[in-house]
């Protein structure tokens, strides 16, 4: 589900229409104009000269053959758009509810108070004079195949033609009881919605629609693709009526606002709902997330396990469950599966081996629960983070406090720091390879266990000084291991060590899992979601073939519960034999399916033309063929039209004529083109998805830029003679009167324009500068950082904000007078704006506070800070009288996992709070991950 309204730049939140054109355009109508929406931003249209709308209130939207669209509402109003032109119609006499277009393409038009009006079509967009065929307020038409049209009317549901109106009478249902909605289903049947339910009329009887619903205002019925009816109701929200039962999505569940107004299904498949609150959509992510409300005990996941079938256990911090088909239940009746679950393993039998955080190893079979080994018989603690059958039929269990080794006899061995070279005892990951050799991640680094019964450490610090091993993907001759230096490779045959992180282009260093998805694809879990890297491409940069690896980010805007991927324990994440993934997050289970991923990108994306401009002056492409001569600078812009994951679109783009080669535009939507010649062009914009391939029916836009007269051969050729015939009697007298007139010129430019840049100089200083101090103020710093944060979030590029707070400087005012105390704001600041170089900035926040925007990662930024701590705490104030020491304290964020900037903002200042709290005089910089 996800939720639009006027904070997400809707016009206005009750949502009275929803259309889609042929283009691909969505189309909303609202009480403050028309929303043309790009999976993007959305394009308002209201009343004014071009549009020809009368009013701002839209009540209709109707879309039409050849990408026309029915615009109705207010005052009668009543305008046609076609592409990039507007048709306004003659008015109604009141607020018209809906438009129906024919099959005969007449018009007929639901009129509020007045009735039903039809308008013979007279070709060329324009229709003739209307003529009432029903004097009964009228909500809304609908035409059946036999071409019989049905009104929903204040007073019942009418069989209309141009000459006759017929009242139908539902059983049980007084005759005047008000129709708010008539709809067509697949099988051709008449969908009735009123004030005393939902009906279905198959031209004979009628038959009711959700008993449940009987007494309700039902204010809008359709069926979608699936054959799945859906109802809209005044007070209830929105009604999914299924076999035998109705489901309801209110306020409760996400709904915007339980009174639904609109609803429409696009070509996607999305369905959208407009309410007196917003939009909402229901679609099919690419992430399925399952949690509490689908039966999992606990929303926090650690682990993950498939068991036979297509069935996963699921342990959280709340208990055991089982996951099948999408649904969750607990996965034992007994009271011990309610508790904290941090690992599982399958073993041959089928069933599984569960560890918990307090009570040790417990074996699950056929839904019951039967401890196996805690600290009272051979564990060094009950712990349990790693579990693992190997192909001997052993048992190895990674505890907080070391291994433990349970041989097919019930015999146990402890290994650890002590009596062996494993790096550390806290054990994170457990698995096997294909010679037999069992593969230890721990904190510390990672090791391994041969045929020979001997710990082997392997040293991944060479690595950007790798340590923790969250888990493994073992493949013949290589060990993937998830760091916190990013994917490590281990080349088993030549005992080499290399890596994908940040040095090869991946924005973050955590990662827990990594699997495979038997599609040419690994997928990555962190705490900033779920990375996708090409497999072959990873070898090729592992390899050194290749320095910098592609990728494909995935989070909460996906689908996904939560982008925070749980590590630490094993296996937070699973390859099914179904071809599922899934994996274990803070807020549920994230499932996807790689299969219907890689049909979503093979869908072929209608592209448009959005806007072109020549020379700033807006262009109408499907009439202005020609562009006037002189043309500087032709812009265009354009988007695909894909609502399912439109940030993730790609875009190319050829301007033949004056292009060889297709230019690649990333995720930018906007071609421009300076200094083109006269001549013929035609630009050529396709689409496609991450992986996908490029949309074979490529959007055309021709056009022409007209030569000035000077470049216009005849022009040309009488310039020359003329120029030759003037040039000897006027050389004299043209060079001499145009020197004076240039120095009188040049002088005059020079004055003025002095004065102009000294005024807007000081204008601009003013804006942006904070009085005392000479930096930047709130203002200026608050449009940087804006400006900063989202070109470091599409390049994904780093980003730190520190807040730097002067020491208990209200004593310095208190003790010495304000005006020392403005003495020391400026000479902390003086050293600042000396330190401070760019593309780093410092700003004064307010009072004794100042805000510092710094580049690049989190490690060197908080370097600088610390030097800043150390600098100012040298400075020396002749007001302070050597009786006040000078300190700052410093809270310091980073960019990555932020939203927008005032989250970087909210975080620089707790993590200042923080050092405040700890005593003042430090570097405290906001802390996100955590192992659990």
């Amino acid at each position: 589900m996800e939720v639009w309204t006027s904070h997400q730049g809707l016009p206005h939140n009750s949502v009275n229409a929803i259309t889609q054109t042929d283009d691909g355009y969505l189309w909303f109508a609202t009480w403050e104009g028309v929303a043309r929406y790009n999976g993007l931003s959305f394009e308002l249209f209201s009343r004014d000269v071009k549009t020809g709308i009368a009013d701002a209130g839209i009540r209709t939207l109707v879309a039409d053959q050849q990408n026309r669209l029915w615009i109705g509402g207010a005052r009668g109003g009543l305008t046609l758009h076609q592409d990039f032109s507007w048709y306004p119609q003659a008015l109604a006499k009141s607020l018209i509810n809906h438009v129906l277009v024919d099959h005969e393409s007449n018009l007929w038009l639901a009129v509020e108070g007045e009735g039903v009006f039809f308008r013979p079509y007279l070709g060329n967009n324009e229709y003739g004079n209307g003529r009432q065929v029903l004097d009964v307020g009228a909500y809304r038409l609908v035409q059946a195949t036999n071409g019989v049209i049905y009104a929903a009317t204040s007073a019942g549901v009418y069989r209309v033609s141009q000459t006759n109106a017929e009242q139908l009478s539902i059983p049980s249902v007084p005759d005047k009881t008000r129709i708010y909605y008539v709809a067509s289903d697949h099988q051709d049947e008449l969908l009735i919605a009123s004030a005393k339910g939902a009906w279905r009329f198959d031209g004979n009887t009628f038959s009711p629609v959700a008993e449940e619903l009987s007494g309700s205002v039902v204010t809008l019925i359709e069926e979608d693709d699936e054959g799945t009816l859906w109802l809209g109701t005044l007070d209830k929200g929105l009604a999914r009526v299924g076999y035998r039962q109705v489901d309801y999505i209110d306020t409760q569940s996400g709904l915007p606002n339980n009174r639904v107004i609109s609803w429409f299904q696009d070509v996607e498949g999305s369905i959208w709902v407009g309410t007196n609150g917003g939009i909402l959509r229901l679609r099919t992510a690419p992430f399925q997330s399952v949690d509490e409300q689908a039966g999992l005990l606990g929303n926090f996941v650690r682990t993950v396990l498939q068991v036979p079938g297509e069935r996963f256990l699921v342990g959280s911090s709340e208990g055991l469950s089982l996951l099948e088909d999408g649904q969750a239940f607990p996965a034992s009746d007994d009271l011990v599966a309610r508790q904290s679950v941090l690992s599982l393993a399958a073993l041959d039998s089928g069933d599984a081996l569960v560890g918990t955080q307090r009570s040790g190893v417990y074996e699950w079979r056929m839904g019951k629960m039967r401890q196996l080994y805690s600290q009272g018989n051979g564990l060094p603690a009950n712990e349990v983070r790693a579990l693992l059958e190997d192909s001997k039929g052993r048992r190895w269990i990674g505890t907080v406090n070391g291994l433990v080794l349970v041989e097919s006899d019930g015999s146990m061995t402890q290994i650890n720091q002590h009596n062996s070279d494993l790096p550390d005892d806290y054990i994170m990951a457990l698995m096997e390879d294909h010679r037999g050799r069992i593969w230890i991640g721990t904190a510390q680094g990672v090791a391994f266990y041969d045929r020979r019964n001997q710990i082997k450490q392997i040293d991944i610090s060479t690595y950007e000084g790798a340590q923790y091993v969250f888990g493994f993907y073992i493949e013949p001759g290589f060990i993937w291991m998830a760091t916190d230096r990013g994917l490590l490779r281990y080349d088993a045959m030549q005992n080499t060590l290399s890596g994908i992180g940040k040095p090869a282009g991946l924005p973050i260093d955590k990662f827990f899992q990594v699997i495979y998805d038997h599609m040419g694809s690994f997928w990555l879990s962190s705490n900033r979601g779920i990375w996708k890297v090409g497999y072959v491409e990873a070898h090729r940069v592992a390899s050194g073939e290749r320095h910098t690896v592609n990728f494909e980010h995935f989070g909460e805007e996906d689908g996904m519960g939560s982008s925070q991927a749980n590590g630490g324990s094993n296996p937070a994440a699973v390859s099914s034999r179904g071809g599922n993934l899934v994996f274990a997050t803070a807020n549920g289970i994230a499932l996807i399916r790689p299969t219907a991923l890689k049909q979503l990108y093979q869908y072929r994306l209608p592209v448009v033309v959005e806007e072109v401009d020549a020379d700033g002056v807006k262009v109408n492409p499907k009439i202005d063929k020609q562009l006037g001569a002189g043309v500087n600078r032709v812009r265009i812009k354009f988007a695909g039209l894909s609502y399912i994951m439109p940030q993730r679109l790609q875009y190319q783009t050829k301007l033949v004529g004056f292009e060889e080669e297709w230019n690649y535009h990333g995720n930018q939507t906007v071609a421009e083109y300076t200094n083109l010649p006269p001549g013929h062009y035609e630009f050529l914009v396709s689409a496609r998805y991450p992986y996908g391939e490029w949309n074979a029916t490529k959007h055309s836009l021709k056009f022409e830029i007209e030569p000035l007269l000077w470049q216009r051969k005849d022009a040309q050729l009488l310039a020359s003679l003329g120029l030759l015939f003037s040039i000897g009697s006027l050389m004299y007298w043209r060079v001499h009167s145009l020197k004076s007139r240039q120095r009188e010129l040049a002088q005059q430019v020079r004055i003025k324009t002095q004065a102009l840049r000294e005024q807007s100089e000081q204008y601009e200083r003013l804006a942006k500068e904070d009085p005392l101090t000479g930096l930047y103020n709130r203002r200026a710093f608050d449009e940087r950082v804006r400006r900063d944060f989202m070109m470091a979030s599409q390049s994904l590029r780093q980003l730190n904000m520190a807040i730097v707070d002067i020491d208990h400087f209200k004593q310095v005012n208190d003790r010495f007078s304000h005006l020392v105390g403005d003495e020391v704001i400026k000479l902390v600041a003086h050293y600042l704006q000396y330190t401070v170089q760019p593309p780093n900035i410092v700003a004064r926040w307010g009072g004794e506070e100042f805000t510092l925007l710094i580049h690049g990662d989190e490690e060197e930024a908080e370097k600088f800070c610390q030097k800043l701590l150390v600098g100012v705490s040298q400075l020396e104030c002749e007001a302070l009288h050597m009786q006040f020491n000078l300190t700052v304290s410093i809270g310091l964020s980073n960019a990555l996992g932020c939203s927008d900037y005032q989250t970087l903002l909210k975080r620089a200042d707790q993590a200042l709070y923080e050092a405040k709290e700890a005593g003042r005089n430090r570097v405290v910089k906001y802390q996100e991950f955590r192992i659990y």
